[in-house]
């Protein structure tokens, strides 16, 4: 590539302008050269990853190399195809040229780290067995540690210091830097216990009433952990805050198949009462009803049979005779977990009646289906008392008002 003999035979015998001359053609022809290997990288090699990638069955290729990935590439190429043509030229000021494609290299390998990172995100929330774990805060703290190295590269280059003897004094400021990576560490380690206890993954609901979350984990990231709310509203919790405080995870509720229903119906104890032959006569009718009302009048005659006194009889009531129905018509909805406890229960009497509580899981899971289903079960018990001669309590009317004047 020197072009001497040229200069000497059109009379141009200065050295100097040779040495120019030389540098510039050189540069000339490195520098076409780094641009034909750029423009390789950037238009044909994507092609060709993509032909490969497309003759095999996983799409992890497509998902780990996108196109910020061949573009960066293709940056990093550049000054490597430069450096290495334009290491044999010795002019005075060539260093600083050096040094310049030196720093390159050194931002553009970052930088190629940094779109292989993003493809390691895009694979594992594109991957069904691995994407409900937190990989972000792995690929995050790599990020991290590429990019404090190619600082401490890249002082170094300007220094000329080595790396070992910048390294040894930066321990002089590791109280700084604990400082100003505090969210970073607190978010790495609470990131492994969270993982590694299986506490949250993307897709969880979530209840933190103190930091106002109730909703749906959209992103686990290193520092931040993004839920969006049922109102459709995002918060941001610091990851570390998951370890440190409680929260509620559902998960479990998903996984189990229903959805606990927990309600209660105040019944007026004034309406309790024992069943009279016609009532008994009734219930037997429903076909629910019937097997138990069978075995139970049986069970009882044979109790009373030496019975004189009515008061040391025992007798069917209709409050236990609805517990009984409402327990049987609950087993028998095709909307309730079977394989779940339910039952129908009796809680502590109190002002406003005898508490006559649902226990159950219902099938359906998604909030406006469980809501119907609920619902359906209460509709159904406020219509059926009176059938068992119950009333629901309610305050009447003047006791309403004498509370309000009292208040």
């Amino acid at each position: 590539m020197k072009i001497t003999g040229l200069l000497e035979r059109s009379g141009l015998e200065n050295t100097t302008w040779i040495e120019v001359f030389n540098v510039l053609f050189t540069m000339l022809v490195v520098g076409a050269i780094g641009w034909l290997a750029y423009m390789v990288a950037k238009k044909f090699l994507p092609k060709l990853v993509d032909r490969i990638a497309g003759a095999t069955r996983s799409n992890w290729g497509q998902w780990l190399l996108d196109r910020r990935f061949f573009n960066r590439l293709a940056l990093l190429i550049l000054p490597i195809v430069l450096r290495t043509g334009l290491s044999s030229i010795g002019w005075e000021y060539m260093y600083v040229i050096n040094r310049i494609l030196d720093i390159w290299i050194v931002v553009g390998s970052g930088l190629l780290a940094s779109a292989l990172m993003g493809g390691v995100n895009r694979v594992y929330e594109n991957v069904a067995s691995i994407k409900d774990k937190p990989v972000k805060i792995i690929t995050q703290v790599v990020m991290v540690i590429i990019w404090c190295a190619v600082a401490l590269v890249i002082i170094s280059i300007f220094t000329k210091e080595k790396i070992t003897v910048l390294l040894g004094g930066l321990t002089a400021f590791a109280a700084v830097l604990m400082l100003v990576f505090q969210d970073t560490i607190l978010g790495f380690v609470a990131g492994i216990q969270l993982s590694s206890n299986n506490m949250i993954r993307l897709g969880d609901w979530i209840v933190m009433p103190n930091r106002g979350v109730d909703g749906e984990v959209t992103e686990i990231a290193l520092t931040t952990v993004k839920v969006q709310n049922w109102d459709k509203t995002i918060t941001t919790i610091p990851t570390h805050k998951l370890v440190s405080e409680s929260f509620t995870n559902w998960r479990g509720m998903e996984e189990s198949g229903g959805r606990r229903i927990k309600r209660s119906v105040n019944i007026d104890v004034s309406s309790i009462h024992y069943l009279s032959s016609e009532e008994l006569d009734q219930l037997k009718e429903s076909q629910i009803l019937r097997s138990y009302m069978e075995r139970k009048i049986a069970e009882l005659n044979t109790y009373n049979a030496n019975r004189e006194s009515g008061l040391d009889e025992r007798r069917l009531t209709n409050v236990g005779t609805f517990r009984e129905y409402l327990g049987l018509w609950i087993a028998e909805n095709p909307d309730i977990h079977k394989g779940l406890t339910h039952m129908v229960r009796q809680l502590q009497p109190g002002p406003t009646g005898l508490p006559l509580e649902v226990y159950c899981f219902s099938a359906r899971q998604q909030w406006v289906d469980y809501e119907r289903v609920q619902a359906d079960i209460f509709d159904h018990i406020y219509a059926v008392l009176p059938l068992f001669g119950l009333r629901a309590f309610q305050y009447s009317g003047n006791i309403a008002a004498s509370d309000a004047a009292s208040a």
